[in-house]
């Protein structure tokens, strides 16, 4: 004769079993769905941003003295400008954001380089050039140059001798 509790589970087997079940049926729900799956992903990686290049000097005689790091970070590329000659010391003027999510290199005055502080249109003035690719690995030469009555950096296109 067999006893009842041979055929049964006992409560804490039972209650395994259970949140088993609940955690199986919750990670398939995260895995499933992307924006949750994006979520968990962002909540439990750790931020990981890397110095790409970085180059320093003086937009142009007045100044300012900046330091540029071209730095990835969770797939975007980003350019963060300091002034070197802040009152606080080094201090954040500009973060722009390249649409592109891979580095890319050109050639300056006969060396591959990823970042450029360069007189590109022959005013005097230096201007920031940081390649990418897109998507398509197509590349592109970003251009900033920096806009003294906004104290900021504005987006130019390549003059027609460097497309």
């Amino acid at each position: 004769m067999t006893s009842s509790n041979d055929s049964t589970f006992s409560k804490k087997e039972l209650a395994l079993m259970i949140t088993l079940a609940v955690m199986a049926m919750l990670v398939t729900t995260v895995a499933v769905v992307p924006s949750l799956r994006s979520k968990v992903k962002s909540a439990l990686s750790v931020e990981d941003r890397e110095i790409l290049a970085k180059v320093s000097g003086k937009i142009g005689a007045p100044g300012p003295r900046v330091t540029v790091l071209k730095i990835k970070s969770a797939n975007q590329i980003t350019l963060e400008v300091y002034d070197m000659d802040g009152p606080e010391g080094m201090t954040i003027i500009a973060r722009i954001p390249l649409n592109e999510s891979r580095d890319g290199y050109f050639a300056l005055q006969g060396n591959a380089t990823n970042l450029a502080l360069t007189d590109v249109d022959s005013d005097g003035e230096m201007e920031i050039v940081a390649p990418t690719y897109d998507d398509q690995m197509v590349p592109r030469l970003n251009i900033f140059k920096y806009n003294r009555a906004t104290k900021g950096f504005d987006r130019v296109t390549a003059p027609t001798e460097h497309q």
